[in-house]
């Protein structure tokens, strides 16, 4: 089964995800970190692999123009829906294809801020899919990267799952298999991200956790109690730019800036 099929399955689980507390944290936590960067300017952004679309509509929403691929058919048609649901500004322009498809789709570098979120751990060649998402980008522009965390992974089964055996086993794994879409995920850690960047003509100028504490608290049922969950954002905001508790967070968050020629 290919990457985009075990999407197309499991589109279900994934809006069960994105609506759940923890799904709506990584948005907003996502969304407030690039923020860092951009800082109220209207841009022009390639969401790739941006799925069912709810980042690009809520980039639209912010007055951004918005590219987005994906190389799941069911997932675009998802996102053709979505936008639909809304009265958006400006139209969302959809293409389907995968990372390595993007000089081909876009020629020239046309974009202030390309998004690969969620994304690189699915793919096989880190080198090649960060070149291509370079290619895409305007000298001085942003590549927003979000990935599972390898250094998550046995903090989660040993203090959310309490399976320490699990724990100890994935100590050095080189892949996770995704609860959501039931495939593989490569086990990458942010500074495993550096030196291809470098190959690619950028440099990491901001690095954040997403998640730092949540997935470590075993009751999920607390998580929906309003109260509980305003406390717990705002911990997650005030830890994910800080050393060393981003570290650890269930994903990282990198912001590279693609260097001037």
């Amino acid at each position: 089964m290919t990457t985009a099929n075990a999407f197309d399955k499991k589109i279900a689980s994934y809006k069960e995800y994105q609506n759940a507390p923890w799904g709506r944290l990584q948005y907003t936590l996502t969304s407030a970190n690039l923020e860092r960067h951009i800082k109220g300017k209207t841009l022009s952004i390639l969401d790739a692999g941006g799925g069912n679309g709810l980042e690009a509509i809520t980039l639209v929403q912010k007055g951004h123009k918005v590219v987005l691929l994906d190389s799941s058919a069911e997932m675009l048609s998802e996102a053709r829906t979505n936008a639909q649901n809304y009265r958006l500004p400006e139209p969302i322009e959809f293409c389907q294809g995968d990372i390595s498809s993007i000089p081909l789709l876009f020629p020239e570098a046309k974009f202030d801020v390309v998004l690969c979120h969620s994304v690189l751990q699915y793919l096989d060649d880190l080198d090649t899919a960060l070149q291509a998402l370079s290619y895409a980008t305007r000298p001085q522009g942003y590549i927003s990267i979000v990935c599972i965390n390898r250094y998550s992974e046995s903090y989660r089964l040993a203090l959310q799952q309490l399976d320490l055996q699990a724990a100890y086993s994935a100590l050095n794994a080189e892949s996770i298999v995704s609860t959501i879409f039931d495939a593989p995920m490569r086990a990458y850690a942010a500074e495993d991200l550096r030196m291809p960047l470098q190959k690619a003509g950028c440099s990491i100028v901001g690095q954040y956790g997403i998640r730092c504490v949540n997935d470590y608290i075993p009751n999920n049922d607390m998580k929906s109690d309003p109260r509980f969950f305003a406390e717990l954002e705002k911990l997650e905001y005030a830890m994910s730019d800080k050393f060393p508790y981003y570290l650890v967070a269930r994903f990282f968050h990198v912001v590279a800036q693609k260097v001037v020629p």
